[in-house]
């Protein structure tokens, strides 16, 4: 089943936003996709989603019929209701793909945090950063103006420096999830659950190719080679669910 009018709008290098695409491209789903620039693109998603006020983030989801989702567990949900394929949140295992997602959700955070902190220090990070139809001597310039984005996001998203011990509390069980098959699906059978933990393992490490609007000073500032290297074995299980994605 497709959907012209589906519009997901998001950042290409952020695993929230690769959730959302892999459950529409589960479903096989039509949309357009479009880029965000926090700060830049803010007024305008906030007048498409009618949220004047508030928090406000993306992935978001419009429809021509007047849709505007802005969570990634949601869009699945939506992805769900109008593909064919297997649902990515049956009802039989909701708890415990919410379990998932929200240690998905803590990895991401942890994520963020990093790169924000990297992106402070790093010039490269901040040219990336720029929208890339500017020329790199311009964004060569306009660099700096990428930390005062950076304190705007700590703020509205409150972050906080997560430790690598803190992290290996939320990669143990999945490991344990895993032992018996490193290919094997976190429930069992493919669900939102793998989806989520293999796109929060960005703030790991990143895959070589996914996600793929994640650029080279980008990917290393989001890396963490200390702890990839005690948790290989995870980081092998999320290799193989998205070669299950380029294969499918």
């Amino acid at each position: 089943m497709t959907n012209p009018d589906l519009i997901l709008v998001g950042e290409g290098f952020s695993p929230w936003t690769e959730k959302a695409r892999w459950a529409l491209d589960h479903h096989r789903l039509r949309y357009r996709y479009e880029e965000y620039t926090p700060l830049v693109s803010e007024p305008w998603l906030r007048i498409r989603a009618n949220r004047p006020s508030g928090v406000i983030s993306v992935p978001f989801l419009f429809d021509g019929d007047g849709l505007a989702l802005g969570d990634s567990f949601a869009i699945t949900r939506e992805a769900d209701r109008r593909g064919d394929e297997p649902a990515l949140v049956p009802t039989d295992l909701l708890d415990e793909i919410t379990t998932w997602n929200e240690r998905s959700e803590r990895l991401m955070r942890a994520g963020r945090a990093q790169i924000l902190a990297r992106t402070e220090e790093s010039k490269e990070v901040q040219i990336e950063s720029l929208p890339p139809h500017l020329p790199r001597a311009i964004r060569g310039v306009l660099a700096p103006t990428v930390r005062i984005a950076t304190a705007y996001l700590r703020k509205k998203y409150a972050v906080k420096p997560v430790t690598d011990e803190e992290l290996d509390a939320e990669l143990g069980p999945i490991r344990a999830a895993i032992s018996d098959d490193p290919t094997r699906p976190l429930l069992g059978r493919f669900t939102l659950a793998d989806i989520a933990i293999a796109t929060a393992l960005q703030a790991v490490r990143p895959h070589t190719s996914e996600p793929p609007g994640l650029l080279p000073a980008q990917r290393e500032a989001w890396a963490r080679p200390e702890l990839a290297a005690r948790w290989e074995d995870v980081l092998a299980w999320r290799d193989a669910m998205l070669e299950r994605r380029s294969a499918s």
